[in-house]
């Protein structure tokens, strides 16, 4: 049981660095600086869509990285995924947000 709520955690975190990083284009694409220093930089390095591919490798690679630990520290792995998941979701909605602002 443990394990199947795992494979969704990580399977919904990499989700959302997927949505994350279309929002991120999307906001960017309309002429918004991306607030993340460390993110602007790799799009100062490699334009918008290398360095919002990088930054979103990264994360997925995290994900994944934090999945592989699942038979050591299990619960340590849930609690991860799940902040991660509650982080990116309200990330989401302030981008989803801050969309609507721009292209409503």
């Amino acid at each position: 049981m443990k394990e199947a709520m795992i494979v969704k955690l990580a399977i919904a975190n990499i989700l959302l660095q997927v949505a994350d990083g279309l929002a991120s284009y999307q906001i960017i694409s309309a002429g918004v600086p991306e607030l993340n220093p460390l993110v602007a930089t790799y799009i100062e390095n490699w334009g918008v869509l290398g360095g919002l591919f990088y930054s979103k490798a990264i994360g997925c690679i995290l994900v994944i990285l934090i999945f592989m630990l699942r038979k050591r520290v299990e619960k340590v792995v849930v609690h991860g995924l799940t902040i991660m998941a509650y982080v990116y979701s309200i990330l989401a909605v302030l981008l989803t947000m801050k969309m609507v602002v721009l292209f409503a």
